[in-house]
């Protein structure tokens, strides 16, 4: 079993969790949907980890991988062997993951790493 975290910034904002609560609060069959779902991946992958493979998780970059519930994409990485830290959220409108979205998690991780005083 792995264990997930919701990536923190320096000012306490929580961009998947924030998500959540954000589908949670709506009352559209949509969003209730999506957040099901959502969560489902998440307990899969906290079960499973990476050998989930696709069409659940896919490696894109580096430490970066995608989970990827309908066109949602939760870009997350491996951390300390036995956690998973969710990093960032979007919705999936083309084909490629843009570029600016693993951007961001590169400096996500970064952040991430030097706040936690690891050197992974």
């Amino acid at each position: 079993m792995y264990q997930i975290h919701f990536y923190r910034d320096k000012n306490g904002k929580e961009p998947v969790k924030e998500y959540l609560r954000e589908l949670s609060s709506k009352t559209d069959k949509d969003s209730r949907i999506n957040l099901n779902k959502i969560r489902d991946y998440i307990k899969a992958l906290s079960e499973y980890g990476l050998s989930l493979g696709e069409p659940y998780v896919k490696h894109l970059s580096g430490d970066i991988w995608e989970l990827r519930p309908v066109r949602n994409r939760i870009l997350f990485f491996a951390y300390d062997g036995k956690s998973f830290i969710l990093l960032s959220h979007f919705i999936k409108k083309t084909q490629k993951t843009p570029a600016r979205e693993i951007e961001k998690a590169k400096r996500l991780i970064r952040d991430f790493l030097e706040r936690s005083g690891s050197n992974q």
